[in-house]
């Protein structure tokens, strides 16, 4: 099948996925738009969507998120940075449909189907970009703005407990600023991972060390966020879970550096 009839057929197969489930759903006249389909979210706004076929390889799911158009040059490549809101991604050999949204990369993405001979944090597994677990998206969810999901939880937290938070635009150095008593407290949001028995997570290269206060750690797997101070390691750090006979007092017990032991502030342990 040539590589426009198989698009084809993909687009046939996502509009019927969508009507299937009761969603409005339109296509644009002629084929001058960077979208594909527009549809209608039940908060009452319109999405424009580009259909992409994806194709299982090696236990992922991989994707295109740029078009390619023909020229007197040569094949050229272009991304679709504002011009969409989300993709759909339909895998025939899977019959299976996921949902992602443009910011939430540049040109290319996997999503892991088989567990990895190595795990990492990075790891974009394909169930949480099912279909039917992101629809209908929240109009109001920071995934629109590109924030890493670290980020996301960090100021879902933080706003629970009533703190005022403000997101960082102008600086990759830090994360988040929290209004504080004593002044702004400014925050990176990292994601931490378990791995044989410990919490692990690395702060991100962009991260000056100099100017953050604290890190914010979250980890999925336990749904807890850790609060931990750039003096407290060197490159990077693990936090202990698994219990053992003994505790030894050299060792990072996860419990002591949960944020609800930590903040507020000035009442954190002796570091």
């Amino acid at each position: 099948m040539e590589s426009h009839e198989k698009g084809d057929a993909t687009e046939a197969r996502v509009v019927a996925e969508l009507k299937e489930r009761g969603i409005p759903v339109s296509i644009p006249f002629g084929d001058n738009e960077r979208y594909d389909v527009i549809v209608a979210a039940p908060h009452g706004g319109l999405l424009r969507i580009q259909i992409k076929t994806g194709w299982l390889d090696d236990g992922v799911i991989e994707f295109h998120g740029k078009s390619q158009h023909t020229n007197s040059a040569g094949n050229t490549y272009t991304t679709y940075d504002g011009d969409i809101e989300y993709f759909l991604v339909y895998v025939p050999e899977m019959e299976s449909l996921y949902l992602v949204a443009e910011c939430e990369f540049q040109t290319s993405m996997r999503l892991r189907v088989e567990e990895p001979e190595q795990f990492h944090e990075t790891i974009n597994w394909a169930e949480e970009f099912e279909f039917d677990e992101r629809w209908p998206p929240d109009p109001d969810d920071s995934t629109i703005s590109g924030d890493p999901p670290a980020v996301r939880q960090a100021i879902s937290l933080l706003r629970e407990k009533n703190l005022d938070v403000a997101r960082a635009i102008t600086t990759d150095a830090y994360d988040l600023m929290v209004d504080e008593s004593d002044g702004c407290v400014r925050l990176a949001a990292e994601p931490g991972w378990v791995r044989n028995g410990r919490i692990r997570f690395q702060p991100s290269s962009a991260v000056d060390r100099d100017r953050v206060d604290w890190f914010l750690v979250y980890c999925d797997e336990l749904d807890e966020s850790y609060l931990i101070s750039p003096d407290e390691f060197d490159t990077s750090m693990s936090l202990r879970i698994a219990e053992t006979e003994r505790r030894s007092p050299s060792s990072n017990w996860a419990d002591e550096y949960e944020f609800d032991e930590r903040w507020p502030l000035e009442t954190r342990p002796e570091l």
